[in-house]
């Protein structure tokens, strides 16, 4: 990708890690992968799934160092994944992947892509799914009266595949480009994560 744009290639290592991440989420959840308790893998699937949210988060800041700088400063101190993407959302209101799938093949093998309209993580899921992985990190008061129980709204592999069926295959818009990328994680020869232009209509 030597002749690729510095943002997009910054934006495809994000995902080349979320995708390691997603791989050892699924080892774990699989029990090929173990630390030898089960809280203690449940531990290591948050600090995984909330590090894939942050990934997702980073790499749409790739488009302008500048502005990624400042996000990143502000990132260091933020706990609160509303008021992370609401600083998002101000640098890149298109920041958050858009799903694609494709829906036909055309002429000469030309693919139609349509949206994903459900199972994926939404923007509001990604504020409870990293809410929820905070909770998971923090060991237990206790003194604590509180419900021990933290409340997922799906199964860890419910809430892997949302995230996966989000970044397998989704459009990225770069600060200030109305175009963008079209990014795949998975089914490239090489292995890797790829990117390739996408030109708004």
């Amino acid at each position: 990708m030597k002749s690729v744009k510095p943002d997009i290639i910054r934006y495809v290592e994000c995902m080349e890690e979320a995708k390691l991440r997603i791989a050892l989420i699924r080892s774990v959840l699989a029990k090929s992968t173990s630390v030898g308790r089960d809280d203690f893998d449940a531990e290591l699937i948050f600090i995984q799934l909330r590090k894939t949210l942050e990934l997702t988060a980073f790499a749409s800041m790739s488009a302008n160092k500048e502005k990624y700088a400042t996000a990143y400063s502000k990132y260091s101190s933020h706990w609160n994944a509303e008021l992370m993407l609401k600083d998002l959302e101000r640098i890149n209101p298109d920041f958050y992947p858009v799903p694609l799938k494709v829906e036909s093949c055309g002429v000469n093998g030309v693919k139609n892509l349509g949206f994903v309209r459900d199972g994926f993580l939404t923007s509001a899921e990604f504020i409870k799914l990293y809410n929820i992985c905070g909770r998971g990190l923090h060991a237990r008061n206790p003194y604590s009266t509180k419900d021990p129980t933290i409340q997922m709204g799906h199964s860890l592999e419910e809430w892997t595949k949302r995230i996966d069926n989000l970044l397998s295959f989704h459009r990225a818009r770069m600060v200030d480009n109305v175009d963008g990328w079209i990014v795949t994680l998975y089914g490239n020869a090489d292995g890797k994560v790829h990117a390739f232009p996408f030109q708004a209509k």
